[in-house]
């Protein structure tokens, strides 16, 4: 089934019901002229002009239809296997960690990764102990993958038996000694990074960086001096020497709300929005309804001045809690999109959906919200990938809890949506070529 819907429209966006594989587009109606923004757009539509269509089409499979339970937290995606394809992988609250491998988009394998996670959302990969193979990492454990990872679960290694309840785990070299160190935070403990040692089933040493609240943590160069720092929700913490040892707060990130029962809980994601050179920051607010969506402009460059731009959603209904968010060039237009979708668990006032904001003008200035699946079905902690290695960003996601009146039958899922971009290039391109079309190559 296919859905065109065009921006400001959102209202008008059709419902696709309980339908394993969804497709669903949605045009801009939008022309450009350069890296511009035909102002005329919507009068050109209104009179049927046609216009140059950049267009998100998204096409849903289930990729678990069982998944049992809830507290589903933790998500990653890697090649655990080696076998040139990302897998993706999720983790229960105290329970079951489990890898899903692509047979084919509407068909995946699943094996058990390991038990008795640690974390309640927080999880990240990397090679812990060097010898090739990705591991999986959680709040206090770490999972080492054997090289046999469909024959037989990771091993679990405890690196810290106090740390519970994580919410956030995010990978990153503060110390500038090259290798990658771990840091964790939720409102049970405080923000902190281990250092991995050359021995990784030995005590990992801790730093503390600062208080915590429930989620929120992004590293990335925001002074711009060279090294890692540290985004903590509405604070962020300057690497003052350069080790991950000294650590200066500021209080200048205009986001958060401060509501109960997880105040000042976002994601955020440090990446250059408007391409001037320095770290900009999007964030949403993800344990609440009718929370934001925002990029807070870098204004000094410093991390010290930030002017925030929302993210105008399409319509007026109240959206629920937005956590997940990727940043990412979904169109390979060259510039960064930013995609969110809403909880099943924290709902909003309409039923689910998911959502890429499209960087119109490249420079963040024009944000246009695109509903790229209404479907009754919602996401959270969602991760993009490209996940069949086509050339174009997928996306990947599961629940924390479920909705009972959710298009699966009330029952949690493990979602797909196969992004047709480049499928939808060859396509054109075959219509353009073909003896039919009047532009086909001639023979020699």
């Amino acid at each position: 089934m296919i859905v065109t819907a065009c921006c400001g429209s959102s209202d008008r966006d059709k419902k696709q019901k309980g339908d394993s594989m969804t497709n669903v587009s949605f045009s801009a109606c939008f022309a450009r002229f350069g890296r511009g923004l035909c102002r005329g757009a919507a009068l050109a539509l209104a009179c049927g002009c046609p216009l140059l269509a950049a267009e998100f089409r998204f096409r849903h499979h289930f990729a678990d239809r069982d998944l049992p339970g809830s507290s589903w937290g933790q998500t990653a995606v890697a090649d655990l296997d080696r076998d040139g394809q990302p897998d993706f992988i999720t983790g229960r609250s105290r329970g079951e960690i489990r890898w899903y491998r692509m047979e084919a988009p509407h068909r995946w394998a699943h094996h058990r990764l390991g038990e008795n996670s640690p974390s309640d959302v927080g999880g990240a990969v990397l090679d812990v102990d060097g010898d090739g193979w990705l591991d999986f990492v959680t709040g206090g454990a770490w999972y080492r993958n054997t090289g046999r990872p469909r024959a037989e679960p990771f091993e679990r290694i405890v690196f810290d038996a106090d740390l519970n309840g994580v919410h956030d785990v995010v990978v990153g070299d503060v110390d500038g000694d090259t290798r990658p160190d771990v840091f964790t935070m939720s409102d049970k403990n405080n923000l902190r990074w281990y250092r991995i040692p050359a021995d990784p089933r030995e005590f990992w040493q801790r730093h503390d960086v600062g208080p915590s609240v429930h989620a929120g943590v992004a590293l990335g160069d925001v002074d711009g001096d060279g090294d890692l720092d540290v985004v903590r929700s509405n604070v962020w913490f300057e690497n003052v020497d350069g080790k991950g040892t000294r650590w200066l707060t500021h209080e200048t990130i205009p986001f958060g709300n401060p509501r109960q029962p997880f105040p000042l809980a976002t994601y955020c994601v440090i990446v250059d929005i408007d391409g001037d050179g320095d770290a900009d920051l999007v964030m949403t607010e993800n344990e609440i309804k009718g929370g934001r969506i925002a990029w807070l402009e870098n204004a000094d460059g410093k991390g010290l001045v930030w002017k925030p731009h929302e993210l105008t959603p399409g319509d007026s209904a109240l959206r629920g809690a937005y956590h997940s968010l990727a940043v990412a060039d979904f169109d390979n237009d060259g510039d960064l999109d930013i995609f969110t979708c809403e909880m099943e668990g924290i709902p909003g006032d309409r039923p689910p959906r998911w959502f890429i904001w499209e960087n119109v003008d490249g420079k963040g200035r024009q944000f246009v919200e695109r509903v790229i699946l209404d479907a009754g079905l919602g996401g959270h902690a969602a991760v993009a990938a490209d996940m069949d290695n086509d050339g174009d960003l997928d996306i990947v996601s599961k629940l924390w809890r479920p909705r009972s009146d959710n298009a699966n039958g009330g029952k949690n899922h493990v979602d797909f949506l196969e992004n047709l971009l480049k499928s939808s290039e060859s396509a054109d391109s075959a219509r353009r070529d073909s003896p039919a079309s009047g532009r086909g190559q001639s023979g020699t």
